[in-house]
């Protein structure tokens, strides 16, 4: 029990350190974005404290099959502070914000075409001005990287390699608590993992139209909305990354249980 919930502290801590990155890391934030940021901590730090502390599962999936959940929070994190690093960029030359820089350039190069999920979100921002444009742009395209190489990678890793640990021993409910297992449990995961798919592929795109529809365009980059603005991107690049990380390991579970299930003759 000490060691379970000396492990979920720790999870926690991380979490929160990333959710309070950017009030910390990025200039001049307003003190109630500051007071939210810890706000969201505190309460993500406890949500982890509750999932991680008890033996039972709840929400998250694949709590027993690590490193899955591992490798979707070292997406978010590094996004985070790349993306962080790319903000301040604007107002602070080092070496880190230099080479960020350099990989948001040529991040910009790669998806800088037509029906670039990259187009699609600069139409939010329509009404900023040339400076506040090129800084979305280079941070929008070095998410769009970041999430891309963090969809491969790991799901490489997760594919070809011997996850999930311990795979003799593993179970299903325990690890997709919210899944409905029941039926054709094989056919069940793959038709989820195309569904992963298909969202993760149309949510660059339909995100930012959704965007502009409800909440309208993005203002110019400033201290105010500086902190925001890191969010959106983030969480716009890391969706389709965590989905298509999911469709992998629908489909590595999947073909575990078909090998598992004897052929009729």
């Amino acid at each position: 029990m000490f060691t379970r919930l000396a492990g979920a502290s720790v999870r926690a801590a991380l979490v929160a350190m990333t959710v309070a990155i950017p009030a910390v890391m990025l200039p001049n934030v307003s003190p109630n974005s500051a007071e939210l940021s810890v706000l969201l901590a505190v309460i993500a730090a406890a949500f982890v404290v509750f999932e991680y502390g008890f033996s039972s599962p709840s929400l998250i999936e694949f709590r027993f099959a690590a490193p899955y959940n591992r490798l979707r929070f070292a997406i978010l994190a590094v996004l985070v502070v790349t993306l962080v690093l790319a903000f301040r960029s604007a107002v602070e030359n080092t070496t880190g914000t230099a080479m960020v820089v350099s990989w948001a350039d040529a991040s910009y190069a790669f998806w800088d075409f037509t029906f670039s999920p990259l187009r699609s979100f600069m139409a939010l921002a329509v009404e900023s001005g040339p400076q506040s444009r090129e800084l979305l742009g280079q941070a929008s395209a070095l998410g769009l990287t970041i999430g891309l190489i963090g969809a491969v990678v790991p799901g490489m890793a997760v594919w070809h390699f011997g996850w999930p640990l311990g795979r003799e021993n593993f179970n299903i409910w325990m690890n997709m608590p919210t899944f409905c297992v029941g039926g054709d449990t094989v056919g069940n995961l793959r038709k989820a993992a195309f569904v992963c798919v298909i969202f993760a592929l149309s949510f660059p795109f339909l995100a930012p139209q959704a965007s502009l529809a409800f909440l309208g365009p993005l203002g110019p980059i400033s201290a105010s909305n500086s902190q925001f603005l890191v969010w959106i991107i983030a969480i716009w690049a890391f969706v389709p990354a965590a989905l298509l990380l999911r469709a992998v390991a629908l489909m590595k579970i999947a073909s575990m249980i078909g090998a598992d299930v004897p052929q009729a003759a």
